[in-house]
């Protein structure tokens, strides 16, 4: 609903939000703070080429399609940046879901939800029963660092970043459930 969007925008950045679910949309908007928004599925969504310095995707808001869509997800955000321009990936670290799969309950005020998940050939599955006996599943592609060093590289980005709880000295390790890649966008003399 913005959150980030309206935190970079009070540091100085001008910032363009894509939102494809129409609660959350109405909410950055309502909530306002400077940010443009998009209501668009970012599978639909293609930049303007070189409108952009950098693209930030939180929250493991990448990963939830096929391989070949994800791919096509991170070429259109590719399109969007300028020679030297960057996309910052803020995922779920596999090795973390390899080493701690298993159920679990959550308690919040309207009872307890019980989560499971598993992974399953570089997939993360997720689901999640209610109190009310309803239940939602997700499932993602999850990326080791050089599972994304080989995307990146398909699609002219190079890795340069590759750590945990946002901190260049930190590298990703089992322990830590997230993991943050920074890519660059190759210049034209990198190509040769």
């Amino acid at each position: 609903m913005g959150r980030h969007a309206r935190a970079l925008v009070r540091r100085g950045y001008s910032v363009t939000g894509i939102e494809r679910d129409a609660l959350a949309f109405a909410k950055a908007q309502e909530l306002a703070g400077g940010p443009t928004y998009i209501r668009a599925d970012i599978r639909d969504y293609l930049p303007n080429p070189c409108a952009y310095d950098a693209a930030i995707v939180m929250s493991q808001s990448f990963g939830y399609f096929s391989p070949a869509t994800n791919r096509e997800v991170l070429r259109r955000l590719t399109t969007g940046l300028r020679e030297g321009g960057r996309i910052i990936l803020d995922l779920w670290n596999p090795e973390f879901f390899v080493n701690y799969p298993g159920d679990r309950d959550l308690e919040l005020c309207g009872g307890i939800v019980r989560e499971q998940k598993h992974m399953q050939n570089n997939r993360l599955f997720v689901r999640l029963d209610y109190p009310d006996g309803t239940a939602d599943e997700f499932d993602w592609q999850l990326f080791t660092p050089m599972e994304m060093s080989f995307l990146a590289d398909s699609i002219g980005l190079d890795l340069i970043v590759c750590c945990t709880d946002f901190d260049i000295a930190t590298k990703p390790c089992p322990e830590k459930s997230r993991i943050q890649f920074t890519l660059e966008h190759r210049t034209k003399r990198s190509h040769q």
